[in-house]
């Protein structure tokens, strides 16, 4: 999960969102107060259930656990086809032209490469591996934007 981002937030901003009523038809639920219990914030009630989206969790990790992340993975992947896949989070910092942004892309694994090689701490080598993630989504997003 994001850090930070608890279970509760998710059902607390569907039921803000969607409405209970239409929680209730989507869960096949007839009483509104499983919908209420799940959206509860734990520091402020006691009458707070574990909720789908945790076992849902629980599941993923114990999959994972159990060598069988790569089904993990595709669930995950699956739920991700939910949410409009066009939408690319706004980048800062992109290259003029695309050859520039692709030339970045080279860098950021290349030094990722290189931190590998050396042995480096497997702090540096997460930071250098996100720092290419995002390497390649600016040439995505720059790719994008020349493609409209």
């Amino acid at each position: 999960m994001p850090k930070g981002f608890q279970s509760w937030q998710f059902w607390a901003a569907a039921k803000k969102t969607l409405g209970e009523t239409r929680l209730l038809l989507i869960l096949w639920r007839r009483n509104g107060r499983t919908i209420r219990m799940y959206s509860a914030d734990p520091r402020y009630t006691q009458d707070r259930c574990r909720d789908p989206l945790e076992h849902l969790h629980t599941i993923l990790q114990e999959l994972d656990t159990f060598g069988r992340g790569d089904i993990s993975r595709l669930a995950i992947e699956y739920l991700m086809t939910a949410v409009d896949d066009h939408h690319i989070p706004p980048v800062s910092d992109l290259q003029p032209t695309m050859n520039m942004e692709i030339l970045m892309d080279y860098q950021a694994i290349n030094d990722l490469q290189k931190a590998i090689s050396i042995g480096a701490t497997t702090d540096e080598v997460a930071a250098l591996a996100e720092e290419a993630k995002r390497e390649i989504d600016r040439t995505l997003a720059k790719y994008l934007e020349e493609s409209r």
